[in-house]
């Protein structure tokens, strides 16, 4: 009877012929080829999924710094939220304890605001208060910290910064403010901003001390007819 190996090689030592020759060797060749198809595509699966999990590792971690920067911030004017504003201005004042070195806080907010949004609507008044968020941003230094302290209230810390020199920033930004022309929904608007400060030591030695000081000042700065900044 002919083998099926010789048609194709007359060697008994050709590995072909033994292979062809062993239905055995065949079948488990067979298994193994199947077998490391099977393991590739395994490794293959779970390249993917370490892929997939780490890309969604980055996304969460991603999201995750996200939330807590919007944590930090109010939505509509990008600055620090009065939470933020609370913490910073605690911990500035144990620095300036520490190093001996002076602090003060303004407080600023559009006079009769009130009354622009009864009149305009509330998108314009968010407009108003947009802009003087952008104003205050760009009005201090890097180390300075603006902040929204309530509704229509703005805050800003100075850091290393005595009553007087805190007074020279707090008029640029009055006078800024009053420069700006405020256009929403074909309203043309002119705003002006009082201005109230205090600092630390001079007028206050603890935060919430320094805070009410500041928010006197600002009264003070309404009450004689607005678009002034006033010191206690």
């Amino acid at each position: 009877m002919e083998r099926r190996t010789d048609h194709i090689c007359s060697g008994r030592t050709c590995m072909f012929c033994r292979v062809l020759d062993n239905p055995n060797r065949l079948k488990q060749l067979g298994n193994r080829s199947y077998m490391d198809s099977q393991v590739l595509e395994r490794v293959k699966e779970l390249e993917q999924r370490s892929l997939l999990t780490t890309t969604e590792n980055k996304m969460s971690m991603v999201k995750g710094e996200e939330i807590e920067r919007l944590a930090l911030l109010d939505t509509l004017t990008e600055l620090y939220n009065s939470r933020t504003f609370l913490k910073e201005i605690k911990e500035e004042l144990k620095r300036a304890k520490r190093y001996k070195r002076p602090v003060a806080l303004c407080m600023v907010t559009v006079d009769n605001f009130k009354d622009i949004s009864r009149q305009y609507g509330a998108l314009t008044s968010d407009a108003v208060l947009k802009v003087i968020g952008s104003v205050l941003q760009g009005a201090v230094r890097d180390v300075d910290i603006p902040a929204r302290y309530s509704a229509e209230e703005f805050a800003i810390i100075f850091p290393e910064t005595n009553s007087s020199g805190a007074q020279i920033v707090a008029e640029r930004i009055r006078q800024r403010i009053g420069s700006q022309a405020i256009t929403h929904n074909w309203h043309n608007l002119k705003v002006t901003a009082s201005v109230g400060l205090a600092a630390f030591p001079a007028h206050a030695r603890e935060h919430d001390e320094l805070v009410a000081r500041s928010i006197q000042a600002l009264e003070m700065a309404m009450q004689r007819g607005g678009d002034r900044v006033c010191s206690v």
